[in-house]
């Protein structure tokens, strides 16, 4: 993973980022690496880092990816990038919306739609949702209005 780290880290200082540490963990078993970036505390453009709506963070993502992807030479490898907590303090407030969303589910007893979403957001929100019993969640629409309903536990 030193490859991948070192490429990382020769991109940040070359868009001009000179202070930060980068730590990597690795889970073989599931196939995955997530990237914790922190930048010097000082410095705040890590939001040129992150861009609007943390697109440059899954932009730099998919980069790294595909680098991983060959460095295994296997396309099912799946890369996480974070900058300073960025993406940690993001997950969670969509655990948080996904949490009252099936509460109010399992209140009214009324399916819900929700916004459309990019895979991975629809994908922490079916993962919170499956620690329930009494609410579920399906997937419908294309491409960018691919959505997720919530409905009562039949």
């Amino acid at each position: 993973m030193n490859e991948l780290k070192n490429y990382l880290a020769d991109l940040l200082k070359l868009i001009g980022f000179d202070s930060f540490e980068i730590e990597v963990q690795e889970n073989p078993n599931e196939k995955f690496v997530k990237f914790l970036v922190q930048l010097e505390a000082s410095d705040d453009s890590s939001g040129l880092l992150i861009g609007k709506g943390g697109e440059n963070l899954w932009a730099f993502e998919i980069i790294l990816r595909n680098i991983l992807q060959k460095i295994k030479n296997d396309p099912t490898w799946r890369v996480s990038l974070d900058v300073n907590n960025y993406r940690t303090i993001y997950e969670e407030k969509l655990r948080e919306f996904a949490r009252k969303a099936a509460y109010q589910v399992a209140l009214t007893k009324k399916p819900l739609e929700l916004p459309p979403m990019n895979p991975k957001d629809r994908r922490i929100i079916h993962l919170e949702i499956a620690l329930r019993s009494d609410v579920t969640t399906e997937s419908i629409g294309e491409g960018k209005d691919r959505h997720i309903i919530i409905k009562p536990q039949e």
